[in-house]
C-alpha cells in the first residue's frame, strides 16, 4: 500500500520562513488544502509545490491572495494547454509518417 506523505504546517511554514497564519490563510481563500492529520494541520505532498508558487507568488512579487489565484489558475490552463499541444504534435507526426509511407509505397 501507498504511503501518503504530508509535512504540518508549522514545519513548512518554518523551513519557507514563514507564519503559519500565511498558509492557513491561503487555505481559508482555497489556494491550498490542509487536513487533519492525528491533530495537527498539515499540507500533504501533492500540494507543496503548489503551496510554494504561491508563497514565491506572495512574498517575492507581493501578489495578493486574489491575484496569486488567478496566476496559478493560469499557469494550470497552460500546462493542460501544452500537453493538449504534445499530443496533437505526436498525433500529427504518426499521421505525416503513414501518408509518407503511403506515397512511397505507390511508387
Amino acid at each position: 500500500m501507498a504511503t501518503i506523505k504530508y509535512i504540518t504546517i508549522e514545519e513548512f511554514a518554518g523551513f519557507h520562513k514563514i507564519t503559519t497564519q500565511l498558509i492557513q490563510d491561503f487555505a481559508d481563500f482555497g489556494l491550498i488544502e490542509i487536513r487533519q492529520v492525528e491533530k495537527k494541520h498539515c499540507i500533504f505532498s501533492e500540494q507543496i509545490e503548489h503551496c510554494e508558487r504561491a508563497i514565491r507568488l506572495h512574498r517575492d512579487l507581493g501578489v495578493n491572495k486574489e491575484g496569486i489565484e488567478i496566476i496559478l489558475d493560469m499557469r494550470s490552463k497552460q500546462t493542460l494547454l501544452q500537453q493538449e499541444l504534445m499530443r496533437l504534435r505526436h498525433q500529427l507526426n504518426k499521421h505525416e509518417e503513414r501518408v509518407s509511407k503511403m506515397f512511397s509505397e505507390e511508387l
